[in-house]
């Protein structure tokens, strides 16, 4: 079995920016689950889901 690949955190969630109901979501570009890179600006006018999972994946 692979091993998930290891993620350093540079910042804590209270360094960033909290969104508000009606905000943009910034962009970003993630890895999806076979390799692709997915970015939120490639996905403009259509409809996105995001579900972020605390830690998840990431051995700690």
């Amino acid at each position: 079995m692979q091993q998930p690949p290891t993620v350093t955190r540079t910042k804590l969630g209270t360094d960033t920016p909290t969104l508000k109901v009606g905000d943009r979501a910034p962009d970003f570009t993630v890895k999806s689950h076979d390799g692709r890179d997915i970015s939120l600006a490639g996905l403009r006018g259509k409809r996105v889901v995001l579900a972020f999972f605390h830690f998840a994946f990431t051995n700690t």
